[in-house]
């Protein structure tokens, strides 16, 4: 009697996957029909994926114009990459595959924004930093994660979200986007499970950009200052103000609402989420314009003049180049069950634990 032999996966190995892309993935994915069903009633979202898949033909005589398609078409080329890898990947592949083709087609901003988020961040760990990556990945209670990437003799989870905010077209805002971020953890705390290391990929598109705005960031991973004073009740009088750091973000929160533990063991929550990276698309061209000049004296604007008209001349020209390049930022959660390796991530900057404190990697203040 001959044994049957259990069917084995092909390997997994470094890069971008094993299955073969097709040819044109924008036009696999965003057929005719898709950009049909599009069409029938626009909106700024959708002319705005309209306009990039169409990014094409030759560039006009208007420099504004031709700047303009510049831009859409490196948008055009990272979405082409981004799919194009996911691909590779399997992310297309079966069940899962439709679900994320549904919402890539879906005319829904949340839905497309989260499908394409998670198309980047795949990208950026098979294509940019040559990881393994499997779109089976088992997450808590049978629930399926994004992704998991392979590392040495283990694995991680990943789970991609894609925190979103419009910014007010006038005026100024008050207020802060944390709230979104803890959003992001509360819901992907839920997915992971505690054997493994586990990383969260959020791509945001909020008001204020993560990696030079970094204090969203740290405030719902990490907690807040706050201004604080004592009041005596009974005469009103109050006493001098001074600065505390609240704890009360995901990684250092051990208390409920009225100060009960929120933990038997007195720990955090939120110890499956080993890291946070965030992956931060960012316009970046060969001549950029400088805006600044603008804001100069008289006097100085003056002098720079010359200089300032050949870097107008050589940004409008067809010399100029534009690309999409990534912001990325990296934060460890140092009450995790299971920790991701510092060393993968050494190009970036990383929020890091160092004795009592946690500091960033390439020197910036933390700032809460």
């Amino acid at each position: 009697m001959t044994a049957v032999q259990e069917p084995t996966c092909p390997p997994i190995i470094p890069g971008m996957g094993r299955f073969i892309p097709p040819a044109d993935p924008l036009r696999e994915v965003f057929t005719e029909d898709v950009r049909r069903t599009w069409r029938e009633s626009l909106d700024q979202d959708i002319l705005h994926r309209l306009q990039v898949l169409c990014a094409c033909g030759p560039y006009p005589s208007d420099s504004t114009a031709a700047i303009q398609l510049r831009r859409l078409r490196a948008q055009e080329a990272a979405w082409e990459t981004y799919l194009f890898t996911a691909f590779a990947c399997g992310m297309f592949e079966g069940d899962r595959g439709k679900e994320l083709r549904s919402r890539l087609a879906s005319r829904d901003p949340e839905d497309f924004r989260s499908a394409m988020a998670e198309c980047e961040a795949c990208w950026f760990l098979a294509g940019r930093m040559r990881l393994p990556v499997d779109p089976v990945a088992p997450g808590r209670r049978g629930k399926n994660l994004d992704m998991r990437v392979v590392f040495g003799n283990g694995d991680f989870g990943v789970e991609v979200k894609a925190p979103h905010r419009e910014r007010p077209l006038r005026g100024m805002w008050c207020g802060d986007d944390s709230d979104k971020i803890s959003q992001a953890m509360e819901a992907a705390n839920k997915q992971f499970d505690r054997q493994k290391p586990n990383l969260l990929c959020i791509v945001p598109t909020l008001r204020s950009r993560m990696f030079s705005e970094r204090r969203d960031l740290l405030k719902a991973a990490f907690g807040q200052s706050m201004i604080t004073w004592q009041v005596n009740p009974r005469t009103a009088e109050y006493g001098p103000t001074h600065v505390e750091f609240q704890p009360d973000g995901k990684f250092l929160n051990t208390e409920r609402p009225g100060g009960k533990p929120l933990k038997p063991d007195g720990f955090p929550g939120y110890r499956r989420i080993s890291a946070v990276i965030c992956i931060e698309e960012k316009l970046a061209e060969k001549y950029p314009l400088s805006i600044p000049f603008f804001a100069l004296d008289d006097e100085l604007r003056h002098s720079m003049m010359p200089h300032w008209e050949r870097t107008r001349d050589l940004h409008f020209s067809e010399e100029n180049e534009v690309w999409i390049d990534h912001d990325v930022l990296v934060l460890h959660n140092p009450y995790a069950y299971h920790s991701v390796p510092q060393d993968i991530w050494s190009e970036f900057p990383q929020l890091v634990p160092v004795d009592d404190l946690m500091q960033w990697t390439d020197g910036a203040e933390v700032v809460v």
